[in-house]
C-alpha cells in the first residue's frame, strides 16, 4: 500500500497523473514539487488536497528539498526534465522508497562540452553501470512512460499475436533469452514505435511559440540530438553520417543529424502510408538490447530482471532487430518545428502544452514489427481526445497514455518493492498491459502487407529513411 506519493514536476504529465492516482490509491497523502507553481498549478493543487512545495530541483537543492519528503511507504515520480534520474533513484532507495519515472534525465542539456554523454545510449549505459550492486534495494523503474515504457509491453503482445499468425499456437517465452529467441525465430527484422498524433488545435502555434501535446521542452531537446536507432544485425551497412559507440552494449548506433531532419517512412492502422521523423528514445536501445540473441554471449545476468544488457561490446551478436521510433506530431507541432534551427532552438520565444485547445483527433500509438518471412502487425492504441476527456481531467490522448502507463508500472512496482533497477523490458507485460488497457482503449493488433517500398523484403534501414543519399558506408 502506498501511503505517500511525492510528485516531481506538476507540468502536463504530473497534472495528468493526479486523477489516476487519486482513483487508484484514495487515501494516499500527495505532496507535488515544482520550480514554478502558477495559479493553475496552485488551484489544481487546493482542489485535489496536495501538498505544494515551491522549490528548482538542481544537483544542489535536491537532497534537502525531496529527502524529508521520502520514507518507508512513500512512492517518488519524477516527472520533471533536466533532474537527474540517477541522483534521485539514489535518494529514493536511500530513505526506502519506491520510484519510477517517464524517461531517464540528467541534470542539464545543456552543456555542450558533454554532448556525447547525453545521448540517450550514453544515459541508458550510465543507468545500468549505476544498478550493478542494487538488485535487493528497493525498486525504481525507470523510463516507463507511454513511450519509452509502454511500447516495450506492446512488442511482447505483438510478438505472441505474431507467432500465432506464423505458425502453431506459440509458447509464451519465460525470460529475455525465450524472447529474443522467438523474435529470432519470426524473422523479426524492423520494431518501429510508429505515433501520429492528429489531435487538432486550430489557430496554434503562434509565431515563435512551440506547441505540444507533452513537455515542448523535452520535445525540442528530442529533436535537437542526434537521431538513435537500435541497429539489426540484418542491416549490411552503416547509413551516411551513422557511427557506432565504442562502449557499453553495442546494441545501437546514432547518426551525425538531429533527429528534426532525419525522416522515415512508416505505417498505422488509421493512416496508412506516413512521413515521420526518426526522434531518439529511450526504447529503441532497451528494445533492441533486449532482443538481442547473443547465443553463448548471454548468462544469468542476462536474463535477469534488474536493468542489464543480454549482448557484450566483443564481437557482432547472431541477432538483432532493428528498432527506432517514428513520429508524426500534431500539425500545430509540425509547424512549431519551423522555429528550430539545425541545432537549436534560438528562434522559440515561448511553449505551450496543448490540451484544452484541442479540439478533434487522436493519439494512435503502437508498436509496428514486421518480419521477413511472416509480414507485419502493428499493435497499440487508438484513443481519441472526447474519449480521453471523458475519462480523467487534465488530460489530452496523449498525456492519458503516459499517465495510464505510470500508474500500471507503480502497480507493478508495488507488488515486485524489492528488485533494484528494472527497465521496462523486464515487467510482466500480461499484468501491466491488463491494467493500462482500460485506459489505451480501443487497443490492439492490426495485420498488414504493408513495405516502405514495393518489394523491399530486406527491410532495411535504406528503404525507410527518405532525404538521404543513395551511397552506404559498410
Amino acid at each position: 500500500m502506498i501511503e505517500y506519493i511525492v510528485i516531481v514536476g506538476f507540468g502536463c504529465i504530473g497534472q495528468a497523473v493526479l486523477p489516476l492516482l487519486q482513483r487508484t490509491w484514495p487515501r494516499a497523502a500527495i505532496t507535488v514539487v515544482d520550480r514554478s507553481l502558477d495559479d493553475r498549478r496552485r488551484q489544481i493543487a487546493a482542489a485535489h488536497g496536495l501538498h505544494a512545495v515551491e522549490a528548482g530541483i538542481a544537483a544542489e537543492t535536491f537532497h534537502s528539498v525531496l529527502a524529508p519528503l521520502l520514507r518507508p511507504g512513500a512512492f517518488l515520480l519524477s516527472l520533471a526534465p533536466s533532474v537527474c534520474s540517477r541522483d534521485l533513484i539514489a535518494l529514493a532507495q536511500e530513505h526506502g522508497a519506491l520510484y519510477i519515472d517517464a524517461g531517464l534525465e540528467p541534470w542539464d542539456y545543456a552543456d555542450d562540452t558533454r554532448t556525447a554523454q547525453l545521448s540517450n545510449y550514453a544515459l541508458r549505459e550510465r543507468m545500468l553501470a549505476f544498478a550493478r550492486g542494487r538488485e535487493r534495494l528497493p525498486t525504481a523503474l525507470v523510463a516507463h512512460g507511454a513511450n519509452p515504457g509502454m511500447v516495450s509491453v506492446l512488442v511482447k503482445a505483438a510478438l505472441m499475436e505474431l507467432a500465432g499468425h506464423a505458425g502453431p499456437e506459440p509458447v509464451e517465452p519465460q525470460n529475455r533469452a525465450g524472447w529474443a529467441a522467438l523474435a529470432r525465430r519470426l524473422d523479426l527484422r524492423v520494431i518501429q514505435i510508429s505515433e501520429y498524433d492528429s489531435q487538432q488545435a486550430p489557430g496554434f502555434p503562434r509565431d515563435g511559440e512551440f506547441a505540444n501535446t507533452w513537455s515542448a521542452e523535452g520535445f525540442i531537446t528530442e529533436c535537437l540530438q542526434d537521431a538513435e536507432l537500435g541497429w539489426g544485425t540484418h542491416e549490411p551497412a552503416l547509413p551516411p553520417g551513422g557511427y557506432r559507440h565504442g562502449d557499453g552494449c553495442g546494441a545501437a548506433i546514432a547518426l551525425n543529424r538531429p533527429g528534426h531532419r532525419t525522416r522515415v517512412r512508416s505505417w498505422s492502422p488509421a493512416h496508412g502510408p506516413f512521413d515521420a521523423y526518426l526522434i531518439t528514445h529511450n526504447e529503441s536501445i532497451s528494445i533492441a538490447a533486449y532482443l538481442t540473441d547473443a547465443a553463448d554471449a548471454a548468462d544469468a545476468a542476462g536474463d535477469a530482471d534488474a536493468a542489464g544488457d543480454a549482448c557484450g561490446t566483443a564481437g557482432r551478436p547472431p541477432y538483432r532487430p532493428t528498432v527506432y521510433y517514428a513520429y508524426r506530431p500534431t500539425d500545430a507541432t509540425l509547424a512549431s518545428m519551423q522555429w528550430l534551427d539545425e541545432r537549436a532552438a534560438g528562434r522559440v520565444r515561448g511553449a505551450r502544452i496543448l490540451r484544452d485547445e484541442i479540439v478533434s483527433g487522436e493519439d494512435e500509438l503502437g508498436v509496428l514489427l514486421l518480419s521477413g518471412r511472416h509480414g507485419g502487425i502493428w499493435y497499440g492504441s487508438q484513443l481519441g481526445i472526447e474519449r480521453a476527456r471523458s475519462l480523467a481531467p487534465y488530460n489530452s490522448a496523449t498525456s492519458l497514455q503516459v499517465a495510464s502507463s505510470l500508474v500500471a508500472g507503480m502497480r507493478w512496482v508495488l507488488a515486485n518493492p524489492r528488485r533494484g533497477v528494472v527497465e521496462s523490458e523486464a515487467v510482466d507485460f500480461r499484468s501491466v498491459l491488463a491494467d493500462a488497457a482500460p485506459w489505451w482503449a480501443p487497443l490492439g493488433g492490426h495485420v498488414t502487407d504493408w513495405q516502405p517500398k514495393p518489394g523491399a523484403r530486406s527491410l532495411v534501414i535504406a528503404d525507410f529513411l527518405l532525404d538521404y543519399p543513395t551511397t552506404w558506408r559498410r
